[in-house]
């Protein structure tokens, strides 16, 4: 904290503050989670699932008609929800490594569309997406990509028929006894961007990650949770970058990624990381969060320093 630009961290153990220090905000001030976000969807999605009201199965365009007659009508949900589509355009993993810079790539196309890049054509997020191209089968690899986030957000959407932020908000934000309002971003077309654009202060960031433990009243039900821990590949998880990448940070660990989160260990806990810095890290069976902004370059790997400090709290 003294030597890195780490703006907040904050751990909380059975629903009691252990730790908290801000360095270049205020504990009313708000933060983008960035990435951390991206769970939210997922989230949502597989408490859909768990009540019968999605089937991850079904191919992605059994649910969003726009999607009909392109490749998405061989992308699963499940590969979707756990980033293992096959297809090109993703955020890190094409032959160049600009599809955040490059004109010309379709992940910057779709980028544009949502008003977050310049450039770009009249085409919708949707139509955008409709020109992706199959690379691999599915589940041979742990591709990291924005796009899919979006995907699966939008189908949470048609199922609710709500924007995701109000059904969030029914959901979760309203029950978890938040102190304040969380704020996200909205594209031209109205869609909420909860993949990147979620803002709350530290500690509703927490009471999000309290959700899923015992101490948070489990507002995500714990078969949720488990089903959660349980899923995902571990052979593909570091066929790609964010995979290798999260290997670096827990050498030792044995790991998966699945509905959004980054890394999932064998004892259960979660992580979700964020560009620039940003954390959440959640242990069910410590009952313990640990959640952090920063302003930086993202690679001081805060995340290292969550696992051992939920280590550390003993169950």
């Amino acid at each position: 904290m003294d030597q890195y630009p780490v703006d907040a961290f904050m751990v909380v153990q059975r629903g009691k503050v252990v730790f908290e220090r801000y360095n270049t905000m205020r504990p009313i001030d708000k933060h983008n989670w960035f990435s951390s976000g991206k769970v939210i969807g997922a989230t949502l999605l597989a408490m859909l699932e768990a009540e019968g009201q999605v089937e991850l199965s079904r191919p992605e365009s059994f649910y969003l008609e726009e999607l009909k007659d392109s490749v998405w009508d061989t992308v699963t949900v499940q590969q979707t929800v756990d980033m293992a589509t096959g297809l090109n355009s993703t955020e890190h993993d094409e032959p160049n490594h600009d599809s955040r810079t490059n004109p010309d790539q379709a992940w910057y196309k779709w980028a544009a569309s949502l008003g977050l890049a310049p450039g770009g054509s009249d085409a919708t997020p949707l139509e955008v997406l409709r020109t992706m191209q199959r690379k691999q089968p599915g589940n041979q690899s742990f591709e990291y990509n924005s796009m899919n986030t979006f995907v699966i957000n939008r189908i949470v959407e048609q199922i609710t028929s709500l924007p995701l932020n109000e059904y969030f908000s029914q959901r979760i934000w309203r029950k978890m006894g938040a102190q304040a309002d969380g704020y996200v971003a909205t594209s031209p077309q109205g869609y909420a961007l909860h993949f990147f654009s979620t803002n709350s202060n530290l500690q509703d960031m927490a009471r999000f990650g309290m959700a899923f433990t015992p101490s948070g009243g489990y507002l995500v039900p714990k078969k949720v949770v488990t089903k959660i821990q349980t899923a995902g590949k571990p052979e593909i998880f570091a066929q790609a970058y964010l995979g290798k990448l999260m290997n670096e940070s827990f050498p030792v660990e044995k790991l998966r990624n699945a509905y959004q989160w980054d890394a999932i260990f064998e004892d259960g806990d979660m992580f979700k990381g964020g560009v620039g810095g940003q954390g959440l890290y959640v242990s069910p069976a410590r009952d313990t969060v640990i959640v952090w902004f920063s302003t930086g370059t993202g690679k001081n790997k805060e995340e290292t320093f969550a696992r051992e400090i939920a280590k550390y709290l003993k169950p």
